[in-house]
């Protein structure tokens, strides 16, 4: 196995040795995935997916999975036919499971630091001690390593200055299938200049346009521009982002990330709904997305509203509603928010559907 990935901002005096502040991000790899496997080793190595709540949607597939083109979120009835042809294990999920071992990872990682924030079920940052960068490296490897012997689960992990390197270190990691080290210097300039400007963490897809429009399409364009105009044209946000990417954390380990937003995703579906389950189904992939993209941002949502509407042009009168509320507490974890949404769903269903009759969505 390589070594970890040390994604880091800085001038020459810290390659040369000299300690420097930095924050690890530690990265389960396909944990639901690995959790299910770890329970049962026939699993391992073969292509297989992890199906969302009533087996409804793709939830969590492993690489052999994603290479046979399995999309996240889709439907099984979809992808059936292939999943019999390829031999594709197909798990049920059981978040009971998953948040036991989520919380053996993270118990683990305190052993190395007293400030370790949970950044979602499979994602945690730790604050690394001002040690050498060769010896951060060392510690690096050593999360890796007690965290697969005393839990089992394989992690990423990815060291920077900031959160913003580190969580670009750690998805550079997980793309290569493999941890490995990454110098000071060209090298991280090389990451930076291969990394697209809309894959970086807390830049959405309308910011991304308009730094392309801008001609900053790389990571590296990013970094680089003037901090004036970073934050005139950005805001404050966006020169946070533009300081992180050199090496300046401007955002601690415990601190909330960004302003307020609000995410929305929705769908039209092509015949009635005639059923709660149908609904839930649906409703829980789109909500999956939403925190996928939540936790992108680095926001932890506070609320979850639900909408429904029948056809504008469909027979009869046209009827719309949503039902929702504040969270119990602040979280983009996946199966709270869907446990969340679906029992909203049931009683948006139930208050405005007494007879029963479909939903024409």
């Amino acid at each position: 196995m390589g070594k970890p990935l040390i994604g880091a901002g800085g001038d020459e005096a810290v390659a040369a040795g000299q300690t420097r502040e930095a924050v690890a991000l530690v990265d389960c790899t396909s944990f639901y995935v690995s959790c299910e496997r770890l329970f049962d080793p026939t699993l391992r190595g073969r292509p297989m997916v992890v199906l969302s709540n009533n087996d409804g949607c793709v939830i969590a597939r492993s690489k052999e999975a994603k290479a046979l083109g399995i999309a996240m979120g889709v439907p099984l009835f979809k992808v059936r036919d292939l999943v019999r042809r390829e031999g594709v294990a197909v798990q049920s999920s059981n978040y009971a499971l998953y948040a036991d071992l989520s919380r053996r990872v993270m118990e683990t990682l305190e052993t190395f630091s007293d400030d370790v924030e949970v950044y979602s079920i499979d994602e945690a940052f730790v604050r690394v001690p001002p040690l050498r960068v060769a010896e951060q490296q060392a510690l690096a490897e050593a999360m890796r390593d007690r965290v697969a012997q005393w839990v089992g689960v394989p992690v990423h992990v990815g060291v920077g200055p900031t959160k913003g390197l580190a969580k670009l270190a750690s998805e550079a990691a997980t793309a290569r299938g493999d941890a490995y080290a990454l110098a000071l210097g060209p090298q991280l300039d090389a990451l930076l200049e291969a990394t697209p400007v809309g894959e970086l963490w807390g830049i959405g897809r309308r910011l991304a346009a308009r730094l392309e429009a801008a001609g900053v399409t790389t990571a590296r364009a990013l970094r680089d521009v003037p901090l004036a105009w970073a934050r005139r044209e950005l805001t404050v946000t966006g020169e946070r982002l533009v300081l992180e990417l050199r090496g300046v954390p401007c955002l601690g380990v415990n601190d909330v990330a960004g302003p307020r937003r609000t995410i929305c995703r929705s769908r039209s579906f092509g015949e009635p709904v005639e059923d709660v389950t149908t609904l839930q189904r649906a409703v829980a992939t789109y909500v999956a997305r939403a925190a996928e993209k939540a936790r992108g941002l680095g926001l932890a949502p506070s609320g979850l509203t639900v909408f429904v509407s029948t056809k504008h042009h469909g027979v009869g009168p046209h009827r719309s509603a949503a039902l929702g509320g504040t969270l119990a507490r602040r979280t983009a974890f996946t199966p709270e928010l869907t446990a969340s949404a679906a029992d909203v769903v049931r009683r948006l269903w139930r208050s405005h559907s007494p007879d029963g009759r479909a939903y024409r969505l």
